[in-house]
């Protein structure tokens, strides 16, 4: 399966420094959005019966606000985009509730030359290209159903709480008892129903997906770093969709390589 999933990156790598260079323009956005949509491919299947797998089949694009209309206009390509999926999904015997969409959000967080992927199973109605935007305000909002960050891929912490603390202090909600985390490291805060993490100005820094950040909008699958912990940022995708969410489904890790 391994190796399929690698030849599946290869040709979505072969693709969009071909056909869809125009729509990734900067080579770090061609590199990344490949490795990227198998990633959130791979962190989004679930069982279907003995030796069967589904793969999600919505799968949204999280760019900057301007780059969302050429993005958005060229509805052809990112067509082939999803066939490409589809086609090299069942190649490596992944299976799709219905053809895979591929669709365009906006989050004025996300950096000019960065590509975020949101990948979930969803109801085959699927509607048209939508927007996001992050508000302004400091309302907490709603919890995000099955939040939760997983620690080193083993430990799931259920984030039930407007401010989550996290540092090697006892008095933190998550304590991580390693000496390079700072005693307060980070911190969570629910803000429109959507979780921020904070650096509280740490020694080794937070990350999140590879880059040093302040502060961060968190999606489905991010990968945040805590001077080398690393933690997950899971919750139900579907509350990102336009459509009406479906049943939550539990997380089950991917069979590990035989």
């Amino acid at each position: 399966m391994k190796a399929k999933l690698n030849q599946l990156e290869a040709r979505l790598q072969a693709f969009v420094e071909g056909s869809a260079s125009k729509l990734f323009p900067f080579r770090g956005e061609q590199y990344e959005l490949a490795s990227t949509l198998v990633a959130a491919m791979k962190a989004g299947i679930h069982p279907a019966g003995e030796e069967s797998w589904l793969a999600p089949n919505l799968y949204t694009l999280v760019v900057h606000p301007a780059n969302s209309q050429s993005l958005s206009q060229n509805q052809i390509l990112l067509g082939e985009l999803a066939e490409i999926i589809q086609q090299t999904g069942n190649e490596a015997g992944l299976l799709f509730p219905s053809p895979p969409v591929i669709r365009i959000w906006t989050d004025q967080e996300v950096g000019l030359t960065e590509i975020r992927v949101l990948a979930q199973i969803s109801a085959p109605q699927i509607g048209e290209t939508s927007t996001l935007a992050v508000e302004p305000d400091d309302q907490a909002g709603s919890i995000p159903v099955n939040a939760c960050l997983i620690l080193e891929g083993a430990q799931i912490f259920p984030l039930e709480g407007a401010v989550i603390n996290i540092g090697r202090r006892l008095d933190n909600h998550l304590v991580i008892d390693i000496g390079l985390v700072s005693r307060n490291h980070a911190q969570l805060r629910l803000i429109n129903g959507r979780y921020v993490i904070f650096d509280l100005d740490s020694t080794g820094g937070t990350f999140v997906n590879g880059r040093r950040l302040q502060q961060c909008t968190l999606y489905p699958g991010d990968v945040i770093s805590l001077a080398g912990v690393n933690l997950v940022y899971s919750q139900d995708a579907d509350l990102l969709s336009a459509d009406a969410p479906g049943p939550t489904q539990p997380i089950t890790p991917f069979p590990p390589e035989a």
